[in-house]
Order: C-alpha cells, then sequence, then structure tokens
C-alpha cells in the first residue's frame, strides 16, 4: 500500500520533524517543501492497520500540527 502524508510543520522545526519522520519504519522518502504543506512523505506498507500506526507516529513528532494522509489506490 503506497501513501502520501501530507504534513503542516511549526515554522523552524522543519528539518527536526523532517530527520525524525526518516527513522520510521514503513516511510520511504520525506521532503521538505514549500507551500500549503511543509512536508510531503511517502509511505509503504502493507496493510491500513500499518499506515495508521505510520501516520499516528508522524502525528505525534514535536512540531507537527496537522497531516492529510493520500492513499493511492
Amino acid at each position: 500500500m503506497l501513501a502520501f502524508v501530507l504534513a503542516s510543520v511549526k515554522t523552524g522545526l522543519e528539518y527536526d520533524v523532517i530527520s525524525e519522520v526518516k527513522r520510521i519504519e514503513g516511510v520511504k522518502e520525506a521532503y521538505i517543501t514549500y507551500g500549503v504543506w511543509d512536508a510531503v512523505i511517502r509511505v509503504e506498507v502493507e496493510s491500513l492497520h500499518e499506515l495508521d500506526k505510520v501516520v499516528s507516529l508522524i502525528r505525534s513528532i514535536k512540531g507537527v500540527e496537522n497531516t492529510t494522509t493520500l492513499v493511492g489506490v
């Protein structure tokens, strides 16, 4: 299962958040972006249950303000 997590991050914490996100199992790529979203994170997992765990971990990182998850079909 492929998903992209779009995240808003508190100003000044973008590099810290990306560094932590990259340590999460299932995260394949993570980038700081400019615009409405501050980060784009590519996730590959085997199930929705695993995706839920990854997204929950991302949301728990200090500086992550909100997320939107796009699931590939």
